[in-house]
């Protein structure tokens, strides 16, 4: 208990320092925080800081790895959001469609059977715009937006929302 505790401040501290665009600061928290052992919580933060600071190498292992530590931990709704961003990623920083539908599968296989939820909405935010920057379909961006406003309304989630409404109006544009 007492090692969970610790390890829980340089987490903590990592996931404060991204919300207030700390990248560096991050990066440092959440190599403490794995310095006391693997964890996917640890591993998607630093997949952020990677994000953020375009490190396209630093992105892929952690969300790679966070992904199968959420599978080992039998976490499906988690391993699918990020299997979501690596979808995302893969386009973003390699232009690879075909990997980034593969990861969007991924995704679904996992999430599907599932009771709706947040991770719901950000695979829908991320199956929205590949579906409109890679088969221009707009209409099937709406229907996908629609459904991560919702759930972003539902569970309390303003940047889910935010993103939906976004997206709807990169469909209709």
């Amino acid at each position: 208990m007492a090692e969970e505790l610790v390890r829980a401040a340089p987490l903590e501290a990592g996931w404060a320092a991204l919300s207030g665009g700390d990248w560096e600061r991050a990066r440092a928290s959440f190599e403490e925080s794995l310095a006391g052992g693997e964890t996917p919580e640890a591993l998607e933060g630093m997949g952020w800081v990677g994000h953020m600071l375009n490190e396209d190498r630093l992105t892929f292992d952690a969300r790679e790895r966070a992904y199968s530590l959420y599978l080992e931990r039998g976490d499906k709704g988690s391993a699918a959001r990020i299997a979501a961003w690596l979808a995302a990623d893969c386009l973003l920083f390699r232009g690879e469609a075909a990997v980034a539908n593969g990861w969007l599968q991924r995704a679904h296989s996992l999430i599907d059977g599932l009771e709706p939820g947040i991770d719901h909405g950000w695979l829908a935010i991320h199956e929205g715009h590949i579906a409109v920057a890679l088969d221009e379909d707009t209409g099937k961006a709406r229907r996908l937006a629609e459904r991560a406003v919702e759930l972003g309304r539902v569970f309390g989630a303003p940047e889910l929302e935010m993103l939906g409404l976004g997206l709807e109006g990169r469909a209709l544009v």
